[in-house]
C-alpha cells in the first residue's frame, strides 16, 4: 500500500513538473523572440560523468593507505540532487576502526562544477577538484556499534537483493517502471581481504522527512549517516 501511495505521489510529480517544464519552455521561447538577437539563445555547459566521478575520486579518496592491516572496509557515497555531496569511510583495522566523514562545505558537488564551468573554468578533473573545499573528521566510536553496522550490513543486502528481484520481476509484467525524480545516488564499496563487492542505487533524496529510503541498503547507508553526523 505504501508503495502504491508513493508511486502515486510520484506519477503526479511526474505530471506536476512536466507542466511546469512545458509552461518554462512557452516562457523562455516567448522572452528569446523578444531579447536581443546575441541575448536570443544562451547555453550552460554540464560536467561530463568521467570529469565528474574523478573529481569525485579525488576530494573524497577511497584507497586504503594500508591494506597489510586492514580487515574490512566501507565506503559509503552520497550523491544528492541538491544538498551536500559526503562520503564515510569505515576501516578495521583489528585492534580499532577507523570512521572518517568527508563532507563538501561547498554544498552540492555536481552544481558546483557547472557552476565553475558556466564561469569559465577549464573541464579539467584535477583543476576542478582544488576548487571543492571538504572537510574531513575522524570519528571514534564504539566496536559495538561497528559490529552492529557489519552485521545489519550483510541483512541488508539480501533484502535489498529480494526487493529488486521482486520489482523486477514486476516490471517486466506490467512492461513499465517506477523512478524517483530528484532523489540521491547511494554508492557502497565492500572490502575483506582480496574479496570486493559494490553497490549503487538510487533512492530517496538524502534528509527527506519521514524516509530513510525504500530500499533496506539505502536506509542502512543514511542510519550511519545520521548517526555519524550527530557525533561530535
Amino acid at each position: 500500500m505504501r508503495i502504491q501511495t508513493i508511486f502515486s505521489r510520484l506519477i503526479c510529480g511526474f505530471v506536476l513538473a512536466a507542466g511546469l517544464s512545458v509552461a518554462s519552455q512557452i516562457s523562455l521561447v516567448n522572452a528569446q523572440s523578444n531579447a536581443p538577437p546575441d541575448q536570443a539563445q544562451r547555453t550552460y555547459p554540464v560536467v561530463s560523468w568521467e570529469i565528474y566521478y574523478a573529481v569525485l575520486d579525488t576530494v573524497f579518496p577511497r584507497n586504503d593507505p594500508d591494506t597489510s592491516k586492514t580487515f574490512f572496509e566501507f565506503v559509503l557515497r552520497f550523491e544528492p540532487s541538491s544538498h551536500e555531496t559526503s562520503q564515510i569511510v569505515i576501516r578495521n583495522r583489528g585492534d580499532k576502526t577507523e570512521v572518517i566523514e568527508y563532507t563538501s562545505e561547498d554544498g552540492n558537488i555536481f552544481g558546483k562544477l557547472n557552476e565553475a564551468l558556466a564561469h569559465g573554468a577549464k573541464e579539467d578533473a584535477a583543476t576542478l577538484a582544488k576548487s571543492i573545499r571538504v572537510k574531513r573528521r575522524e570519528i571514534a566510536l564504539p566496536e559495538a556499534q561497528i559490529k552492529g553496522w557489519y552485521k545489519d550490513f550483510f541483512d541488508s543486502v539480501i533484502a535489498t537483493q529480494k526487493t529488486l528481484q521482486q520489482t523486477g520481476a514486476e516490471s517486466l509484467r506490467t512492461r513499465s517502471v517506477d523512478l524517483v525524480l530528484d532523489g540521491t545516488t547511494y554508492n557502497v564499496w565492500y572490502k575483506q581481504g582480496l574479496n570486493k563487492t559494490s553497490m549503487s542505487l538510487y533512492d530517496v533524496e538524502v534528509d527527506t522527512p519521514g524516509s530513510d529510503g525504500e530500499l533496506k541498503l539505502v536506509q542502512w547507508m543514511n542510519r550511519i549517516r545520521r548517526e555519524v553526523s550527530k557525533t561530535k
